[in-house]
């Protein structure tokens, strides 16, 4: 099942924002970021490892 990230902190809490009729967008609700871009992982497991990659490399 694919999942849908936050493009700024790849929280999976992402909910329409004000202006769908418009366009999509998108508020995070943990960093408050808005966006009209998404990330989506094939599955949880694929964001899981793509967060532990990009930790191991800071």
């Amino acid at each position: 099942m694919a999942i849908e990230v936050c493009s700024n902190c790849f929280s999976p809490r992402i909910a329409p924002y004000m202006g769908y009729e418009t366009g999509k967008r998108f508020i995070c609700q943990d960093c408050e970021h808005i966006s009209v871009v998404t990330i989506e992982f094939q599955d949880i497991e694929a964001l899981v490892a793509f967060l532990q990659e990009r930790r191991d490399a800071s």
